[in-house]
């Protein structure tokens, strides 16, 4: 791990930390990937042969407590002989990415979820926000098991993460310690 990757990984659990993030913990760790997933779109195109399935236009994909939104979305699945129900094993987000639940909000350019894998990786432009704390990057990984986000800087800029975190009013601290 390098020293900009331990740094972002320490500033973004000390985040949690903070007064009223506590309550911010991510419900994508641990999320279900074996429920149903829901898509809709504008239009369908079906690729059996080569076992995709790409959906244009106002993409929706919901699991459980996850919703992604996209501009187009390609869908890679598996049909085993005797077996109706296709086995999605990625899903392949372009445009307008945002990954949302009731804890936090990713956005990108694209975003692959390896249902395999159990890992959402989005790139481009990335934002990931979390109450009132936000950080930014070029490429971000979520490792929906264990709920660890691992982001990487843009290398146009200057190669670094941005963060920006929420501090408790000292006020506030001091009336709840009373």
């Amino acid at each position: 791990m390098t020293r900009r990757a331990s740094i972002l990984s320490l500033l973004f659990t000390a985040s949690l930390m903070l007064p009223g993030a506590a309550n911010a913990q991510s419900v994508l760790k641990n999320h279900d990937t074996y429920q149903p997933i829901d898509i809709s779109a504008e239009r369908l195109e079906m690729k059996q042969k080569e076992g995709r399935a790409i959906f244009k236009g106002a993409v929706s994909v919901k699991q459980g407590q996850m919703t992604l939104n996209a501009d187009a979305l390609t869908v890679f699945y598996q049909t085993e002989n005797g077996v109706e129900n296709p086995s999605i094993s990625r899903l392949d987000a372009e445009g307008n990415v945002k990954l949302a639940s009731e804890s936090e909000t990713l956005t990108g350019e694209w975003g692959v979820y390896d249902v395999d894998r159990r890992l959402i990786t989005l790139g481009g432009n990335v934002t990931f926000r979390q109450g009132d704390n936000m950080l930014g990057g070029d490429r971000l990984e979520f490792d929906l098991v264990t709920g660890l986000a691992k982001l990487d800087g843009k290398a146009s800029e200057d190669g670094r993460v941005r963060g920006q975190f929420s501090v408790p009013d000292q006020k506030e601290k001091k009336d709840g310690q009373k």
